[in-house]
């Protein structure tokens, strides 16, 4: 499974098929905000009801995924384990999934999922952090990475040639 590319679209759909409440952060949030670069796996905040983490258990497994987080690799995935840590890292045959429950310079969920854009793939409704909050997150992970994404996502477009 480490190779398979990721496959956002499907792993859309299996979240919608199981109504997982969550928004996406990270690289896909990135593209979907404007920036052109690679992304191996999906970034999402749930919504941390013990409903919507069953749910979004419930997905994870349709999804084949496998927990890669260190001393925790072939644990079953339930619900229950989901709130034990601040990320959790899965390996699935759609791409990577980074399930995340506080972020530096992030909000609370509610506000997150208020302030989120919302984009229809297909028949599916996703939520994206919002470009403030996106950027927020980012700034104070502070990574190389992250610095850049916040320079493109906030420089001006070039004028158009004449």
């Amino acid at each position: 499974m480490a190779t398979d590319p990721l496959n956002a679209h499907r792993i859309f759909e299996v979240l919608a098929a199981h109504d997982v409440d969550y928004v996406v952060i990270g690289g896909v949030a990135v593209q979907t905000h404007g920036r052109t670069r690679m992304t191996s796996d999906v970034d999402l905040i749930p919504a941390p009801t013990p409903v919507n983490l069953e749910r979004l258990a419930k997905a994870l497994r349709e999804l084949d995924a496998r927990v890669l987080n260190e001393g925790h690799e072939g644990s079953a995935i339930s619900a229950q384990m989901l709130p034990r840590a601040t990320i959790w890292q899965f390996e699935t045959r759609s791409g990577g999934i980074d399930v995340l429950h506080e972020v530096p310079g992030g909000r609370g969920f509610d506000r997150l999922r208020e302030d989120a854009l919302t984009i229809r793939l297909g028949d599916t409704t996703v939520a994206i952090a919002s470009l403030d909050d996106l950027i927020q997150m980012k700034l104070a992970r502070g990574r190389p990475i992250d610095l850049e994404d916040v320079a493109a996502l906030t420089d001006p477009p070039p004028p158009p040639e004449a």
